[in-house]
């Protein structure tokens, strides 16, 4: 393969290569026996694994004419390579120095850096190349290309781009990377940064002055995360995206919510006095209904806000609520991304002008089996989002977890190799280089429709929380961050330093920012809020738990029940059925006729068939739900010619309908069921259905379960309409498939333990009306149908 790209390059341009080259392909293209090659076999092998010109293809930087030393008379193109896939290993990447990862996972250096390995001497320093760097001369000497190759591959921001095979994409990275105006720097724009990055440490000190012991799990350290999404958002909305759904654990929530989402500060620091709301008054309302909300603390509660940009454009930011388990809300807020994106249209546009972010902790990115199962999503249909923005703060520590504990690969980040996605790594106290990694991932997003990795690292000022004392277990780390300067203090002196501003120009920015903190502060006194405040989104009209809901009538006119069970045996004229499913679909038309031994799924069917026509959407996902754990369902035909598929339920042409989407999903629980969790969050009125494989597979997702389908009412006002399917049954298939453990399910329960059954009429609808949900056991198609 290293033969074949020499000789794809002498093709190209015979002077590129040692003239040795050009005796040795002439006989090979002549057909006579070609002379030994040029170097030895050893020289070559070494070559082949060293060099990148395997990807020479990706046309990338080259070097024209003869290169003094060089093995093959490439060096400087291995030379230039080198950097562009392995420079992210020497960048300068850790604020504290340590680059602790390259010294369990990569102790050997990057040799190939040096120009001495391609054959180079320190003779050769001064002499000229030509070269193609964008913006800059295209002749330089050797010292300058390696001082340019040190500035783009090897500075503030590693990149990670060659794993990719589409060598497009590697083109499109590569001229934006080179590009001298890559990281911002006017005057202009480092101002704007810096007062971003105020805005964002000034918060997270005020907290710390206010309220020092006090849980917020504050992103001191990693405030340059904030500030580069912040960034990334802007330039997104300035490329057509209208909504931003974000997902993100704990560290740095708050100031997410306040300085991106739009949260007001106000209401943020009444939360902290817990003046927002009057507790005598939650609890009158508790004795009067009945019920109350349990609420959560203010690290996990999520908000909508419609937020303008510069230049006007308004977006709508919101970001989910959350538990405490990492990473779980990861497909639920893709779930309501596609959701949304369903519901706009559908199209590509909209797949593009709806974005979902998802942050992430080093740790937890590197350990936790979900995400590998959300980035197996990306690409499946009716599960792509068009692509996700994944940020990871990593702060290089999980708890008290070191980083040669939490993982077994150099990076945090390399999950994302394995899905092809460009990587890039940023230094937390370069808040410019950030923003230009950021903003390069946000037009990837909407040039591409596909993930991007952004691994801020960064350090983690004080314990996992404010409360506690890192120095029991890592004592020498925090020794070294408690005399390092925060990254607004590092920013203003490069500033100042630069020319860019003088330090009484910055000092005014901060004093100005931190008096909008005092001013929100004596306000917060007088702040009265509503619950409904930190509610993603709201069902409107939809009753609480306390209201007395309407009955709805679930019988059907029988002649359309009839129309609708002929169209679901139908195929189109020409579609190739299986036998099998003919014989199937007469006797399904001869029970509905005759009205007796509708079997589930004729009974399952006819039900969404009704729905569907009268205007509600309807979904099912699960592993193998088209055709059925049990081969019952068989609601998407199958050509047995040509593998064509059709949906009946989908082109019911009985009038006008809404869509109906049956979709196998990856083999995943955990996953899927919190993706269609997100899903139903969009709209009341549709039926969103995941189906397990066999019911007792619904504890792999058993996260889901308890932490948000269960109590997401309870905790956050976040109400859901999903339906869980479990099937099961005694047909020998052992005792596990025996039983979805339904007894799990009753127990989860929220029935008031003080509510003693009676025989009054309305007891038992009530009694449905205030449970946090409703467990049924089906025991007849009938039952199934209404």
């Amino acid at each position: 393969m290293y033969l074949e790209s020499l000789y794809t390059q002498w093709k190209s341009n015979p002077a590129s290569l040692d003239t040795t080259w050009t005796a040795y392909f002439e006989a090979v293209e002549a057909g006579k026996p070609p002379a030994a090659p040029p170097v030895s076999g050893g020289a070559l092998r070494k070559a082949a694994m060293d060099s990148t010109l395997v990807r020479a293809s990706a046309q990338g930087l080259t070097g024209v004419g003869h290169v003094p030393g060089g093995v093959t008379g490439g060096g400087l193109q291995n030379l230039i390579r080198a950097y562009q896939m392995r420079g992210h290993e020497a960048a300068d990447l850790d604020p504290l120095g340590l680059h602790e990862w390259r010294a369990i996972f990569n102790k050997e250096g990057v040799p190939e850096l040096d120009p001495r390995y391609h054959g180079f001497t320190d003779a050769d320093m001064e002499k000229t190349f030509d070269v193609e760097f964008p913006g800059m001369a295209k002749s330089m000497t050797l010292r300058e290309i390696v001082s340019t190759l040190q500035r783009t591959y090897a500075n503030k921001v590693g990149v990670e781009y060659f794993h990719i095979q589409d060598l497009k994409k590697v083109e499109w990275i590569r001229a934006r990377v080179e590009d001298p105006a890559f990281v911002p720097s006017s005057k202009e724009r480092l101002v704007e940064i810096y007062r971003s990055l105020c805005q964002v440490d000034t918060f997270e000190s005020f907290l710390g002055t206010k309220y020092k012991t006090t849980k917020r799990f504050g992103c001191d350290g990693g405030e340059a995360a904030v500030v580069g999404i912040d960034a990334a958002i802007a330039k997104a909305v300035g490329l057509g995206v209208t909504d931003v759904i974000i997902g993100m654990p704990h560290r740095g929530r708050l100031n997410m919510l306040t300085n991106v989402v739009g949260k007001s500060m106000v209401q943020m620091f009444a939360e902290f006095k817990g003046t927002h709301y009057s507790f005598d008054e939650l609890m009158d309302v508790m004795d009067s209904q009945d019920w109350a909300f349990a609420g959560d603390v203010k690290y996990h509660l999520g908000t909508s806000n419609p937020r303008e940009f510069p230049g006007g454009k308004v977006a709508n930011m919101t970001l989910e609520a959350n538990p405490s388990h990492l990473e779980t809300v990861n497909t639920v807020t893709l779930g309501r991304t596609r959701a949304k994106q369903f519901y706009a249209g559908n199209t590509e546009e909209q797949k593009k002008a709806i974005m979902p972010v998802l942050f992430h902790g080093d740790a937890s990115f590197a350990g936790q089996g979900v995400c590998y199962e959300t980035m197996q999503l990306a690409q499946v249909q009716e599960f792509g989002t068009g692509g996700t923005f994944h940020v990871i703060i990593n702060n290089q520590i999980g708890f008290t977890t070191d980083p040669i504990d939490d993982r077994s690969t150099m990076y945090c980040s390399d999950l994302g190799k394995a899905f092809g996605l460009p990587i890039f790594h940023c230094n937390g106290d370069d808040p410019a280089s950030v923003v230009a990694a950021f903003e390069l991932a946000a037009e990837w997003r909407q040039a591409w429709g596909q993930d991007v990795i952004i691994d801020v690292i960064c350090y983690r000022r004080y314990g996992h929380n404010e409360s506690l004392n890192p120095d029991y277990t890592q004592p020498q780390l925090y020794k070294q961050i408690g005399t390092h300067p925060r990254a607004q203090g590092i920013f203003a002196q490069r500033l100042v330093e630069a020319g860019v501003a003088s330090q009484a120009e910055l000092d005014s920015i901060r004093a100005g920012i931190w008096a909008k903190h005092e001013e929100a502060f004596v306000a917060s006194d007088s702040y009265q809020g509503t619950a409904m405040e930190w509610v993603a989104t709201k069902w409107e009209g939809f009753a609480k738990p306390t209201d007395e809901a309407s009955s709805t009538p679930t019988a059907v006119d029988l002649e359309l029940l009839k129309q609708i069970g002929i169209k679901l045996s139908e195929a189109p004229s020409g579609f190739n059925l299986h036998s099998g499913l003919k014989r199937q679909f007469k006797k399904k038309r001869e029970d509905l006729d005759a009205g007796e031994a509708i079997d589930w799924a004729a009974a399952e069917g006819l039900a969404w068939g009704t729905l569907l026509l009268e205007g509600n959407h309807v979904r099912i996902t699960g592993q193998d739900v088209q055709s059925g754990t049990f081969a019952h369902r068989h609601c998407v035909f199958t050509d047995q010619k040509n593998g064509e598929k059709y949906c009946a339920l989908d082109n019911l042409n009985l009038g006008k309908q809404e869509r109906f989407i049956a979709r196998n999903s990856i083999l995943a629980e955990y996953a899927v069921l919190g993706f269609e969790l997100g899903y139903s969050y969009e709209n009341p009125h549709a039926l969103l259905i995941w189906e397990a494989q066999f019911g007792d597979f619904a504890n792999t997702a058993q996260v889901m379960i308890d932490q948000f389908i269960s109590a997401g009412e309870h905790k956050w006002l976040q109400q859901s309409g999903i339906v869980m399917l479990l099937p099961h049954g005694y047909e020998g298939q052992g005792a596990e498939h025996s039983s979805c453990r339904i007894e799990r399910f009753l127990q989860l329960c929220d029935d008031d333990e003080d509510d003693i059954p009676s025989f009054e009429k309305d007891f038992g609808r009530n009694q449905i009306q205030k449970s946090n949900w409703q467990v049924v056991n089906v025991t007849t198609p009938a039952n199934v149908f209404h």
